[in-house]
């Protein structure tokens, strides 16, 4: 890690209980290489700082701060709102890292309140020594873990992006919805300073069976993204690879588990995440409401051309997926 990012995240550090992982100098490393011009502002000395990610359509920019600015406070928003004027942006997006009483702050300041792009919604387990973690999980999850370690899986950790992407695939198909590819996986797995996947397999011929990719970042970990192909459900090979995901973090010291979004509470089981949200509630842990994400439109027709190239490229990503 250079001197910067060792700079940038210590500040962080001061400035957040636990710093985010999506306002880390290293997340955005990631994303300037997928496609963002990442800006990094500190708006004073010793006051708020933020990673900010700029897009540009024609003459119009668009500034996006997931988790940020850091702190969550109201002049922390001031400070953003000033810097987006003086630099010319459009159009600005914020998902602070805070709760939702932020958002009254937010909707006084100019905001509106849009779709949220991280999850708005988390379960955050608070990590032990594996023995005892394990006996806080529910009856069902606990059940699943020990029967797939007395079935012979074999969880296997390292930096496997064509495995991931295999699996993530065959969630695409069941659950028609849409996932990174194996080059957006191998950019996190590269620039992120702990980033690993795990693999569960099948006793015999090694089959896999799911895959987890995890980061670490100021003393939490993350399940950024999962995936499974459905064979050999008798294995119980993904609650083996979430399993060896989260008492991996533990035994490497983390405080906390991060199992990166669950349904909206009382959502019922209608909603396309309900079986996630199940899932990952047997691990236990808290539930997080974050304040979502915010737009503030600082230029009417600069927003009008960024909205515009937004349908249009979702419109060829639908295209492409159908013809796939």
């Amino acid at each position: 890690m250079s001197s910067d990012a060792e700079r940038w995240d210590g500040d962080l550090a001061e400035r957040a209980s636990t710093a985010p992982l999506l306002q880390s100098w290293a997340w955005g490393e990631v994303q300037s290489r997928v496609g963002w011009t990442v800006e990094r502002v500190r708006f004073s000395a010793d006051g708020p700082m933020a990673t900010i990610l700029v897009r540009k359509v024609g003459p119009a920019r668009e500034a996006y701060v997931p988790r940020g600015p850091v702190p969550a406070h109201t002049y922390s928003l001031d400070a953003l709102v000033d810097w987006a004027r003086a630099s010319g942006i459009a159009k600005l997006v914020v998902e602070p890292e805070t709760g939702r009483d932020l958002g009254d702050v937010l909707k006084e300041k100019g905001f509106e309140h849009v779709p949220a792009i991280q999850p708005q919604h988390t379960r955050i387990v608070k990590l032990l020594p594996p023995d005892q973690l394990l006996a806080t999980f529910k009856h069902g999850r606990r059940y699943n873990i020990r029967t797939g370690l007395k079935r012979g899986v074999v969880v296997e950790e390292g930096k496997d992006a064509a495995e991931l992407a295999r699996q993530s695939a065959a969630v695409e198909r069941r659950e028609s919805i849409r996932l990174p590819d194996r080059r957006y996986y191998e950019v996190l797995l590269e620039l992120l300073p702990w980033c690993r996947t795990y693999t569960a397999r099948a006793p015999e011929k090694r089959e896999p069976l799911a895959t987890v990719l995890v980061a670490r970042h100021a003393g939490r970990a993350y399940s950024l993204f999962a995936g499974r192909s459905g064979a050999r459900r008798e294995l119980m090979g993904n609650d083996l690879a979430w399993w060896s995901a989260i008492s991996s973090a533990a035994e490497a010291g983390c405080s906390d588990f991060d199992l990166w979004g669950v349904p909206p509470p009382k959502s019922g089981p209608d909603h396309p995440w309900h079986g996630l949200g199940f899932f990952k509630a047997e691990f236990g842990g808290e539930e997080v409401a974050y304040a979502g994400a915010w737009e503030m439109v600082l230029s009417a027709g600069g927003a009008r051309l960024l909205d515009a190239e937004r349908k249009a490229r979702a419109y060829i990503r639908g295209l492409k997926r159908n013809i796939r």
